[in-house]
């Protein structure tokens, strides 16, 4: 071994964390409930698109949407599709898409606190 000294980069030393449940929550962004729901629900869809190997073409064709917008999808870009869009292309793959609502226990809970949105 020569006897040069390994320099350690700031970079390197950072520690690494470990992300919260909820990345947009901690970006301090508004709805952060709704993006997680939202990036859990895009996530789904990428997932059964590659499993689905199909051409870009292909899922386009199947999903009743333009090439470009199927490019969108399988880039993550998030912010170009809605809740309702995303639930809609999991019912087109094949997914059984179930919404279940909580109600508060009582008519004191109503407004009192906000409640939770979940993708599981």
């Amino acid at each position: 071994m020569s006897g040069k000294k390994r320099v350690r980069s700031k970079k390197a030393e950072r520690k690494k964390e470990v992300s919260v449940e909820n990345v947009f929550s901690e970006l301090e962004l508004q709805n952060s409930a709704e993006l997680l729901a939202r990036a859990k629900l895009l996530n789904n869809v990428l997932s059964l698109i590659k499993e689905s190997r199909l051409s870009q073409k292909e899922v386009a064709e199947n999903l009743g949407i333009t090439q470009p917008k199927v490019s969108l999808l399988v880039g993550g870009r998030l912010s170009a599709f809605s809740t309702e869009a995303l639930l809609h292309y999991l019912s087109l793959l094949g997914c059984d898409v179930r919404i279940s609502v909580k109600k508060p226990r009582s008519r004191i809970g109503i407004f009192r606190k906000k409640g939770n949105l979940g993708v599981h």
